[in-house]
């Protein structure tokens, strides 16, 4: 071989200072070093992300409830405000004005009309009412034919379950 084709190796040597392909970083950390602290701030990250996303609901959820108690205590007056209403219409002197305003008068006296008749619970008296009787030279209502109904549906269904007959 021939000295003067042949070039001889130029040696560079390792910088750890913006090697990355190296054993170290630019800091002058090793590789699991930095994906360690990179992992960490990654999960940092996360933990902190959900701890916003979850105070951003708790707040947003103690603001409806403070406008659900709001529009409760706005029903609660409406429902006072309809029972007031309620009492004004139903006082026995607005009751006694507006029937004079429709021409209602006051009774004078009251008689009572009794009626001789027993109580539906006394089952033991001897009362009998007097049955229907048509008045004389009236027609005597006649029945309506009887028809015998159930034998026609027995004997529809007999045909059905035996076609045979």
């Amino acid at each position: 071989m021939n000295k003067a084709t042949r070039a001889d190796p130029i040696y560079i040597p390792k910088s750890p200072v913006g090697s990355l392909g190296g054993r170290y970083t630019a800091w002058g950390l090793s590789g699991k070093t930095m994906a360690l602290v990179l992992m960490l701030l990654v999960v940092g990250s996360l933990i902190g992300s959900f701890y916003l996303n979850q105070a951003s609901q708790t707040t947003a959820a103690g603001l409806e409830i403070v406008r659900l108690t709001r529009e409760r205590e706005y029903w609660r007056q409406e429902n006072a405000g309809l029972r007031r209403q309620i009492a004004e219409m139903e006082a026995l002197s607005r009751i006694e004005t507006r029937a004079a305003e429709l021409g209602f008068v006051e009774a004078d006296g009251v008689e009572y009309l009794v009626v001789d008749a027993p109580l539906v619970e006394d089952t033991e008296s001897d009362y009998s009412p007097t049955p229907y009787a048509p008045e004389q030279g009236a027609a005597e209502p006649s029945p309506p034919q009887a028809r015998d109904w159930w034998g026609e549906l027995a004997a529809q269904i007999t045909s059905w379950m035996n076609p045979e007959q």
